[in-house]
């Protein structure tokens, strides 16, 4: 019997140690975590961590500049959400389909001076968009602007058009 009871009480020791080993990891990982307030911490905080960046790629600010050139009695936007673009036919699911365009772009949307009428979306392409998933993502957005009967305008970073060029392409239809 007394075996029996060296034993439990051996048992219960080093259940005792191992639970204490546990409670000194657990604050030292919650120690090692960076300080993450809760959200109603978030919502106090005098100052969030957000740092401006640069609206538009050297190329895009390239491009900009020669189509203001070549465009000037056009209002030319930049970065414009598809979904500022375009809405979804009032019988067919709304959401389901602004789903498949969520979060896409387009460089430069080209507008008549009411700016209220699209006249073109412009894109830029780099050798991203060379990528099978670029590739699919810019078949997606063309089909949409296209559906939508926004004219797409796709010019390589690698042989961008000069602004007479710009004008040409734009005024072809």
């Amino acid at each position: 019997m007394g075996c029996a009871l060296e034993t439990i009480s051996f048992s219960l020791t080093g259940i005792i140690v191992l639970l204490l080993i546990l409670c000194v990891l657990v604050v030292l990982i919650s120690l090692s975590r960076p300080n993450t307030p809760s959200k109603q911490n978030i919502d106090d905080m005098a100052v969030w961590p957000y740092v401006p960046r640069e609206l538009m790629t050297e190329p895009e600010r390239v491009l900009y500049v020669r189509l203001r050139q070549a465009l000037p009695e056009y209002l030319i936007f930049s970065q414009v959400q598809l979904c500022r673009l375009i809405d979804v036919d009032p019988e067919a699911d709304k959401q389901a389909w602004f789903n498949r365009i969520n979060r896409m772009s387009v460089d430069f949307v080209i507008c008549a001076p009411d700016g209220a009428t699209i006249l073109a979306a412009i894109e830029l392409d780099d050798s991203s968009h060379e990528r099978n998933d670029r590739i699919k993502a810019d078949a997606k957005k063309d089909k949409a602007l296209v559906s939508a009967g926004i004219r797409i305008i796709r010019w390589p970073v690698r042989g961008m058009p000069n602004s007479q060029q710009i004008r040409a392409d734009f005024l072809k239809r």
